[in-house]
């Protein structure tokens, strides 16, 4: 009898704790289209401002920026999208029929065309900065206020991407270095067990990562899946024809830009304010790739900022 009392007082605790914890409301939901169905999550209230987020890779999973989303719902409408050839929106076939630049920008606009939004704050990290830029560039109308975190870059993007990879390479010692080509040799032998791929993928991203060693609660948060095919077809279309350099002054509003002062990507950040003078750029201090995990309590500053958000 006794024990069932402590069971029962103990249900009765837990259930009272889970209704003191805040909640973000989630809503997941797919838009028909062509070769499939675009996925995507939204916290918040309908009611509230909108903010389209849109994660880096190409082809990283949402999850990545899951944390942001969760973050804003409180004043915004968070609204993540599982861009095409991601997570469950998969097109068929997944070739370059049915990934290109030009289709996963219009999938942002089908978006918002099926969610009645006529603008949208539109938030990119990374690659969804590029892709961010190039909506803008094409639908003006329907952005409310560019905001792009650590973005890539916004032109000459196959030379932008060789010099990042020697600056990522440059980022690691000499012994890193030959540790990750030993793991990566056990890893494509089939020998490596958890430990050793895990370590690969923390020398792999040690570049984005001011801190070092990478914490591990921060790892976690980064180290989300890649398509990494999906990342192939779209960098090959960027490599082939890419340059906002003139066609994102088509869009005439706010451009924001967060970037930490020690990432290896930053130097894009300065190559667009050089184009578009009207950029603002907002610089995190002890900061590589990832400012909103990394030094959230700066990033929120700026960020709520920029939205004029008390």
């Amino acid at each position: 009898m006794k024990v069932k009392k402590y069971i029962l007082g103990f249900l009765v605790l837990a259930l009272i704790l889970v209704l003191r914890t805040p909640c973000v409301a989630q809503i997941t939901d797919s838009i028909k289209f062509d070769h499939g169905y675009l996925h995507y999550h939204e916290y918040g209230s309908k009611k509230l401002p909108a903010v389209l987020i849109l994660t880096g890779g190409p082809g990283n999973s949402y999850r990545q920026l899951e944390g942001v989303a969760e973050a804003l719902s409180p004043k915004f409408r968070s609204i993540l999208l599982e861009q095409r050839g991601t997570g469950k929106s998969m097109p068929q076939p997944l070739d370059a029929t049915t990934i290109t630049l030009e289709f996963v920008t219009n999938d942002l606009k089908t978006v918002l065309d099926s969610l009645h939004l006529k603008k949208s704050i539109i938030m990119g990290h990374s690659w969804g900065g590029m892709l961010a830029m190039n909506f803008a560039s094409q639908y003006p109308e329907r952005v409310a206020h560019l905001i792009l975190v650590a973005p890539g870059p916004h032109k000459n993007a196959k030379e932008g991407f060789e010099i990042l990879d020697s600056n990522r390479n440059h980022t690691r010692s000499f012994v890193e270095d030959q540790r990750l080509k030993v793991l990566n040799a056990s890893i494509k032998a089939n020998t490596a067990d958890s430990l050793a791929i895990n370590e690969a993928q923390k020398l792999v991203r040690r570049a984005y990562i001011y801190a070092n060693p990478i914490p591990e609660a921060l790892f976690q948060k980064i180290n989300v899946e890649n398509n990494s095919k999906t990342a192939s077809l779209l960098l090959g279309d960027v490599f082939r024809d890419y340059n906002m350099s003139q066609s994102l002054n088509n869009y005439t509003g706010k451009i924001d830009v967060i970037v930490g002062r020690q990432d290896v990507v930053g130097f894009f950040s300065h190559e667009l304010k050089q184009d578009v003078p009207k950029v603002k750029l907002h610089w995190v201090n002890a900061c590589g790739h990832f400012p909103m995990y990394e030094q959230p309590r700066q990033f929120y500053k700026i960020l709520y900022k920029t939205l004029n958000v008390r």
